[in-house]
């Protein structure tokens, strides 16, 4: 186990870092702990992760670099990603970040042969004072080391016993048993000695583990299971350590290679469920197993099934896509393409412009616009006057009940001239057309007539209807909103003269846009 302390920074860029290896498929968010009500948006959240951390450390302006950045990494799989976790935070205790209210972000990485994980925090404590860092590398390596020998001293004796209890047929099934849990073994005259982190940790009589054999039943039904899982995820995996992984994760199968780690010539495989050892060969010859597809050959696949799901589902979204994409290939489509292992695919423009399409399509309606003229303001709140195939659906009783809830709660306790301001804040956009006002919810993703819902609706006549068209009224100051495009798409308000206007809802904004600031709105 290794704990590497990363270069420092202001402007905390392990985050941008770590998110674009997310975005790649090559790492995924384990932990995001003390950053209050933050969501991230579906573009660009290293943006709001760094801004949030750099916000949180400005409580002390002497320290110019407040990122601390750490990795933490095994050897292959020894620890899985939730035992990562549990180091992580036993040693950040011990290095002094554990506080309460420490603002902290840990990632999982798999595109290396070791599992390891990078943590991000401030050196910033929540009262402001920093967190102690004298001789902090020293420190380091001293925690991480005690961590280790008290984990190994712990778990190895358990190890031992629980492997005893599977079922076997020689010493080397049962080594097969504790290298999956990550540990060395090798023979020493009668006995079989154990190795974890470079050290020998315990040792075991070969003739105590030979009285412990026992055939495994046969279970044709079991091992013709585990074929059909490896032949499957071994067409999702580029080389054997991934699908190692992979049926680790999903099945809790390890498979253990035998012999040099470019040339295996055996492997056995170590079902956990059953507590059972098999011969791989029983189950798939080692050169079936290894016959993994090209990239190439496997895009073509992608290609020619996404051609079909179109054809079948003209309404096709990325979500629905990626549903199939993860279950058959082991993949999903992101901004970048579709990823495997180092290579980037592109899929067709026009596939990409149809679910573009479709996207925009189905995120408006969620909304559950029931009638044409809430579509008409969905459109063009989205500047989508023309956008074709929004229809009016049945709202969602539970949200609706939920959004109009909100609303009332507003009315019932701000003053009319502030009520407008906390409609803003709450992420609500108000229409009003031809008499009828309208509540446009982004954070409850919502829209209905507020007329219908029983609201005091002179209430809102006497404040909408002084407002006229780019005009301050008089004796107020106007508030400036240059660069915040949410408060600069809230602030804009519709004349009072004109019925058909929107108030509030000023000039709209477009798709990826609102998606993006849909989290800042719910702040």
């Amino acid at each position: 186990m290794i704990a590497t302390i990363l270069v420092s920074s202001p402007t905390f860029h392990a985050v941008e870092y770590n998110q674009q290896k997310v975005s790649q498929g090559k790492a995924e968010l384990l932990e995001m702990t003390n950053f209050d009500m933050l969501t991230l948006g579906n573009d660009d959240p290293a943006k709001y992760l760094q801004r949030y951390l750099m916000a949180y450390s400005s409580r002390n302006q002497r320290i110019k670099n407040a990122q601390f950045h750490v990795a933490i990494s095994c050897k292959g799989h020894e620890f899985s990603f939730p035992e990562l976790v549990e180091i992580a935070h036993e040693y950040l205790r011990k290095m002094g970040y554990e506080n309460e209210g420490q603002p902290l972000l840990i990632y999982g990485h798999h595109d290396t042969d070791n599992n390891h994980i990078h943590i991000i925090t401030s050196r910033v404590a929540l009262d402001g004072h920093k967190i102690d860092h004298n001789n902090e590398r020293r420190r380091s390596l001293h925690i991480i080391n005690a961590i280790m020998n008290q984990r190994e001293g712990l778990n190895v004796s358990a190890d031992v016993a629980e492997a005893m209890n599977y079922h076997y047929e020689s010493v080397n099934q049962f080594k097969a048993i504790l290298e999956s849990e990550g540990y060395e073994c090798y023979e020493d005259n009668d006995m079989l000695k154990i190795k974890k982190g470079g050290s020998v940790v315990d040792e075991v009589k070969l003739s105590l583990i030979e009285s412990k054999q026992s055939a495994a039943n046969e279970e044709t039904a079991r091992r013709k299971r585990i074929k059909a899982f490896l032949l499957k995820y071994r067409d999702h995996c580029a080389n054997k350590e991934e699908l190692a992984a992979q049926m680790h994760r999903y099945f809790g199968i390890s498979l253990v290679f035998v012999g040099k780690a470019d040339s295996s010539y055996g492997y056995f495989i170590v079902d956990h469920k059953e507590k059972k050892v098999f011969k791989g060969s029983s189950v798939l010859s080692l050169k079936q197993l290894l016959q993994f597809r090209s990239a190439k050959e496997r895009f073509a696949d992608i290609d020619n099934m996404v051609q079909t799901m179109i054809e079948a589902n003209p309404a096709l979204t990325t979500k629905e896509l990626n549903k199939v994409l993860r279950r058959q290939f082991g993949t999903k489509l992101t901004k970048s393409g579709i990823q495997w292992g180092e290579e980037t695919h592109q899929l067709d423009e026009e596939i990409m412009q149809r679910l573009d399409h479709n996207d925009k399509l189905a995120w408006l309606q969620s909304f559950g616009p029931s009638s044409e003229a809430e579509c008409s303001m969905l459109l063009r709140f989205m500047k989508m006057d023309g956008f074709k195939g929004l229809k009016p659906t049945d709202k969602n009783a539970k949200v609706l009940s939920k959004a109009v809830k909100r609303v009332r709660t507003l009315m019932e306790n701000a003053q009319d001239n502030e009520l407008k301001d906390k409609f803003f804040e709450a992420g609500m956009r108000i229409y009003r057309q031809n008499g009828q006002y309208y509540c446009l919810d982004v954070q409850d993703r919502c829209i209905f007539n507020m007329n219908d819902q029983g609201l005091d609706i002179e209430r809102m006549n006497r404040i909408y209807n002084n407002v006229s068209l780019g005009r301050t009224p008089q004796g107020t100051k106007k508030q400036s909103t240059a660069g915040n495009g949410v408060k600069r798409a809230l602030t804009q308000q519709g004349g009072a003269g004109d019925e058909n206007r929107e108030y509030e809802v000023g000039s709209g904004e477009g798709y990826e846009e609102s998606i993006q600031n849909e989290s800042r709105l719910t702040l």
